[in-house]
């Protein structure tokens, strides 16, 4: 025989369908809904950061095409890289800017041909009468016509009451050695 529903029973139903109905909701709507909702803020957010860099990007480039604007715009031709073995115009450049000085040494180092950019390195060492002057002589070999490097620079005062100042260190010249 079936017996009717209490009032507790009733109310208890009813709670249970309302839980059932909150949970299918979750389940169903809330939670897909929230985590498509999460996963587009992060991809916008990922866009964004893409956005900005690419802004970023552009702007260095922008600002690289106006240095190379200035540069070109110049009477003078911006430098290039001097041809493989390009040694007795070094030579005549080095002889050129060095014989101001009292006196110098060059020391010629192994020359590096592995790739298409070639690096010579020369060891030099000269002797000056004042800063002023090693300062100049260094300066002239920095604005040489041919690409360099200057490294491990030692400047040192004379002992001696003459004022002489003696520099050594590595200047690097650059050529293009086209690859075969």
């Amino acid at each position: 025989m079936r017996r009717s529903l209490t009032a507790r029973e009733w109310i208890l139903l009813g709670v249970l369908a309302v839980l059932a109905l909150a949970s299918g909701y979750m389940m169903l709507f809330y939670l897909p809904s929230t985590s498509q909702r999460d996963t587009a803020r992060e991809e916008t957010g990922l866009y964004q950061l893409q956005t900005e860099a690419a802004q970023l990007r552009l702007a260095e480039k922008r600002r690289m095409e106006r240095e190379l604007d200035a540069l070109f715009a110049q009477e003078e031709e911006p430098l290039g890289l001097a041809p493989y073995d390009n040694l007795q115009a070094v030579m005549f450049e080095l002889h050129g800017i060095l014989d101001q000085t009292r006196e110098y040494s060059l020391s010629f180092g192994t020359v590096d041909t592995e790739q298409a950019i070639v690096r010579r390195s020369i060891s030099l060492t000269f002797t000056s009468g004042s800063y002023e002057e090693a300062k100049s002589v260094l300066q002239q070999l920095n604005d040489s016509a041919f690409r360099c490097m200057l490294s491990d620079l030692s400047i040192s005062l004379g002992q001696t009451g003459e004022g002489l100042v003696s520099v050594s260190g590595t200047i690097v010249f650059f050529e293009y050695k086209p690859q075969s």
